[in-house]
Formats: C-alpha cells, structure tokens, sequence
C-alpha cells in the first residue's frame, strides 16, 4: 500500500517512462507538471482504491512546494532540467 513518487528532469521523461510501464489494473499512473491543468494535477491528491498501486511521475515542482499524504516511497534521478538566461549573449 502507498503511492510511488519518481521525480524525473522533464515533460519528455515523463512521457518516455509513462509509456515504459505497462498497463495493469493495480497500476495508476499520475504526472505532475506544470504544463498540466490544475485539475489533472490535483488527481495527484486523491487516494486510489484498495489494491492500486498510485505511482506519480514529477519534475523537482513536487520537490517543495507540495506534500503527498500517501506516499511512501521516492524514487529520485538526482537529473533536473533549468532554463537560464545569459544577459550577455541575450539568450
């Protein structure tokens, strides 16, 4: 019982390991990204029926700003992706 937190670097990863995990009745599959309306990202929050195994693939958006009551494990790549800006090249 209790849900699996894997923080990936980005929207691609979690697509790529979404489709790596194959389809079962006991699995249910979340992602959390800020490109993701607030309501898929509150899906998150609720609890899955006995027996489901709730696993959410995040960027570092879930690393402080939010609390998953039912999770019990975290899987971390230690990867994250950042844009920056150089001033003096203007990209």
């Amino acid at each position: 019982e209790g849900a699996i937190l894997v923080f990936l670097p980005g929207w691609q990863d979690l697509i790529k390991v979404q489709e790596l995990i194959p389809p079962r009745r006991d699995i249910l599959v979340n992602l959390l990204h800020s490109k993701l309306k607030d309501s898929e990202q509150h899906k998150i929050f609720s609890r899955p029926p006995p027996g489901i195994r709730k696993i959410i693939l995040a960027t570092n958006v879930a690393e402080t700003s939010i609390t998953i009551d039912d999770v019990v494990y975290v899987v971390d790549s230690g990867l994250h992706k950042d844009q920056v800006f150089d001033n003096d090249k203007g990209m």
